[in-house]
Order: C-alpha cells, then sequence, then structure tokens
C-alpha cells in the first residue's frame, strides 16, 4: 500500500536518512505499511500490527540528480580511482570513508545476493528443467540478471562449485563468500565424543580444552581458496547465539566438571561480580569475553592458512549487534564486521554511530529482505518485514540503501536472498506456504518491480556516496 504526503516539520524528525539537507522539508516521502515478524513465548511465529514507515527512494531524494555510472572493472569498482592492487579485495580508509579495493586496486561496494543456488525441490528442479539447460547456462543467465541489475557478487549459502567453474572463463567474475561454521562442526563432534557437552549453551564451547586445536585443523579447509581473486572473504559461522542469558545459562550448569561453568565463576571473580545480582552490564561483558575466546581461536587460525582474503566475522544478529563488547572482542581479528538486520525499517544514524563508536573496524549488512501479501505466499518463514505490494518491497530497498550509503564506516549490503522460499523444500516448517524472500520467484522468473528498484539504488551507488559526502 503506498501513500505519498508533503514532509511536515513534525515528520522530518522520523526521516529514515541518516542526515539531510534543510530544504529536505520540501520533498514528498512514501509511507509503506509493514508488519514485523517475531516469535511469541511458544516460540510461535506472530507479526505486529501494520504499521506506516517513511521512506525515501532516489528519485525523492532532494538536491540529488542521477548521473551515468562510472565506468566499472570486472569486480564493479570505479575505473577513475586506482588505489594500491594487491590481486585479492581488501579494504581502504580513504578521505573519512571506508571502502572495499577489487584486485585491480580500484574502490567499491560490496551489493551483493545471498544463496544464489537452486532450491533442492522436486518442484523447483522440475521448474529449473524447464527454464535451464544446465547448471552453466543458469549461472550465465543469472549473472546476467544480477549484473543488469547493479549487483556485483554473490553472498554465502550460494553454489559456490558452479561459480568457481564459471568464474575460470568469464569476462565478469561473481564474487563470493565462504563459509567455515566452526562452532557449528565443532559442536557436533562434541556432542559425540563428550555427550555431556550437548547441555550447554553452544558458544560455551569455546571453553571446551579441544576448542583451539581444533581450530587450527579446521581453518586448514580456507586453503583450498586462498588463491582466488574472486573471494570476498570468510565467514567462519552464521548468527553464534551471543546472547546476554549465556551467563545465567552457564551458571545454571552448576557443574564443576564443565569448563564452561569453572571459566564463569573465575570470570565472576575477576570481575568482584555477585552471581545473585547480576547486572545487565555484566552479563553483556561476559557474552564479550566469551566472544573474545571464540575470535582468538578462530581469527589466527583463519589468517595462517588463508592470509590473503578478509576475515568477515560471524553474521551479528539480534542483540549482539549492539554488544560493544563484542565489537571490542572482534576488532584484533575481524576485518568487517557482518550483521544480519532484523527488526528495524532501516539502520538509523545512531545505530551506525553506535557501531563506529564500538569498532575501528568498517560493517557490512549481511542479511536483510522483505515479504510481500501480494506473492499469495503464507509468508511465515523468515525475519524479513512483511509488506502489502512487491513495490513496497522496492521501496523499502531503496530507503534501506540510502541510509547505510550515508554510513562512513559501511562497505555495502546483501540481500537475503535470490529465490523466494518452496514450500516442498525439504526441511521446510509446516503449514509454511513457502516465503516472498527472493528477486526470483520459485519457477525462477524475476520480479520485475522490486529489480526496477533495486537497479535504481545500486547504479547509483557512487554518484550517492559523492552527494551524500559533499553534504557533510
Amino acid at each position: 500500500m503506498l501513500r505519498i504526503h508533503p514532509f511536515t516539520a513534525g515528520v522530518l524528525l522520523a526521516l529514515p536518512l541518516l542526515s539531510l539537507p534543510a530544504h529536505a522539508q520540501k520533498a514528498d516521502s512514501l509511507t509503506v505499511e509493514a508488519r514485523a515478524w517475531n516469535r511469541d513465548k511458544n516460540r510461535q511465529v506472530v507479526y505486529s500490527a501494520w504499521r506506516q514507515h517513511q521512506s525515501l527512494t532516489v528519485d525523492r531524494l532532494p538536491g540529488f540528480k542521477p548521473k551515468a555510472a562510472p565506468r566499472l572493472s570486472k569486480y564493479g569498482g570505479d575505473l577513475a580511482r586506482s588505489w594500491q592492487a594487491t590481486g585479492f579485495i581488501r579494504t581502504q580508509h580513504e578521505a573519512g570513508r571506508w571502502w572495499l579495493v577489487d584486485p585491480l586496486g580500484h574502490p567499491y561496494l560490496t551489493v551483493a545476493m545471498n544463496s544464489v543456488r537452486p532450491a533442492p525441490s522436486e518442484t523447483s528442479k522440475a521448474a529449473f528443467a524447464k527454464a535451464f539447460s544446465s547448471p552453466q547456462d543458469w549461472l550465465t543467465k543469472t549473472q546476467a540478471l544480477l549484473l543488469d541489475n547493479g549487483f556485483n557478487g554473490v553472498g554465502a549459502w550460494s553454489e559456490i562449485p558452479a561459480i568457481q567453474v564459471y568464474n575460470r572463463t568469464a569476462a565478469r567474475p561473481l564474487t563470493y563468500e565462504t563459509m567455515f561454521n566452526f562452532l557449528a562442526v565443532f559442536d557436533k563432534q562434541q556432542t559425540t565424543a563428550r555427550p555431556a557437552s550437548e547441555k550447554l549453551p553452544k558458544p560455551a564451547l569455546v571453553f571446551e580444552p579441544e576448542w583451539a586445536a581444533f581450530c587450527e585443523t579446521h581453518a586448514r579447509e580456507a586453503e583450498a581458496t586462498r588463491a582466488d581473486a574472486n573471494v570476498l572473504g570468510n565467514f567462519s559461522d552464521n548468527e553464534i547465539a551471543f546472547s546476554a542469558t549465556l551467563l545465567p545459562q552457564i551458571l545454571a550448569l552448576r557443574d564443576p566438571s564443565q569448563p564452561a561453568y569453572v571459566a564463569a565463576l573465575a570470570w565472576l571473580k575477576t570481575q568482584q561480580a555477585d552471581s545473585a545480582h547480576l547486572t545487565p552490564d555484566q552479563k553483556n561483558a561476559f557474552v564479550g569475553y566469551v566472544a573474545g575466546k571464540y575470535y582468538q581461536a578462530v581469527g589466527p587460525a583463519l589468517k595462517k592458512h588463508d592470509p590473503s582474503h578478509l576475515y568477515l566475522g560471524t553474521r551479528l544478529h539480534s542483540s549482539a549487534k549492539f554488544n560493544r563488547y563484542i565489537f571490542a572482542a572482534a576488532e584484533p581479528y575481524v576485518d568487517l564486521v557482518s550483521i544480519n538486520f532484523y527488526g528495524y525499517w532501516q539502520p538509523t544514524a545512531r545505530q551506525t554511530a553506535q557501531w563506529a563508536s564500538f569498532t575501528k573496524k568498517p560493517f557490512f549488512i549481511t542479511e536483510f529482505y522483505t515479504k510481500s501479501e501480494e506473492s499469495g505466499l503464507s509468508n511465515v518463514a523468515g525475519a524479513g518485514w512483511l509488506v502489502h505490494k512487491e513495490t513496497d518491497r522496492g521501496i523499502h530497498y531503496e530507503n534501506f540503501g540510502l541510509a547505510l550509503l550515508q554510513a562512513r564506516n559501511c562497505v555495502g549490503w546483501q540481500w537475503f536472498r535470490y529465490q523466494d522460499n518452496d514450500a516442498s523444500e525439504p526441511g521446510t516448517d509446516k503449514p509454511d506456504m513457502g516465503s516472498n524472500k527472493g528477486i526470483v520467484d520459485t519457477k525462477y522468473q524475476p520480479y520485475p518491480t522490486l529489480l526496477g528498484a533495486m537497479k535504481k539504488l545500486n547504479q547509483n551507488v557512487f554518484g550517492l556516496i559523492n552527494f551524500f559526502d559533499k553534504k557533510k
């Protein structure tokens, strides 16, 4: 549902953009109705009431006039600027702003698509066979779809083996990322070797005596892609439960045979903290302590076996993305802070400034999306916002990106995901009837309205950065 109205002085305070020129009051905003996804105390999916969210798009950005996009390198970097080329993707802080630098030495932002892979369900396989002659035909056409709409790579959970084959001969390779699941794999191993560890909160496994040696061994998997210039970087895990409930959960074990319990007691002693009267800050600080044990083992191990690529962290989510102790623990080891961003219509000025105060490292958003009623899917699965129409999904995307482009510590974003969830996909929770997360539906048909809005923003990234930076 779309409504247009002029700004008033009161509305201006609610604008999603991080900073606006004074004459922005003369512009029109768009109001999108959306419902926030959540779970109740019984872990059942619930949505909030419909609420209005003011949004700006490229066309309605006061004072901005789109120009022709600069000539781009094969990685999407700005050919007009040449910095040091290392043969791999790296970061650089230049004139107050963080950038990614492509292997040829040209600055850029990652504007990528997660989960670029064919769905494994039988219905999807049948649709795939009708739409494509082979996996490489699918990838060639998918790459063309992404490039035409301003995307310059793929994110986590993509079809990496096929992409690696494609990149060998492609004039425009697809940059991609690896995911090694350190904690998830270690959890499975420990559950088998020491069944008592199964009752531990997963992050507490970093206190197990085998953790450091496991990380050293597991990191060797990164050697397989260490020479690939098309790799943006390495994730070590996804959405670790770095929650403030961690310390109470460990203390509740009351088991001196558990290394995590012993470590928690020792930490409390150093903090002179009373376990019966823990403050919110103490709980958050302990999470940071645990996160430190994690990154201290994983970060150096990954860099030892793959010194060429960026370490992208663990895709912080929920309360972890606002815990300063986690950022401080990660800072010595990560090259980028990765954040899965849900629950807010867009990152606010306060939030991005907070991240800048938490760490000297840049960040990028590794998941966000909206789902529309218009798709006809149930949209039960997934933490993205629910909106009425595909048009609203496009408005949300533009508004979200415009907010991020004003944050000088941001080096890009990655939409979740390529294809809608198929209700018949293995592992799908019933009675889920599919979820409208994708830029293509379950039959590989694109959503042109959404993609049109994405293209408008994506192809103006460099011009928009110049526009916002001049305002500051």
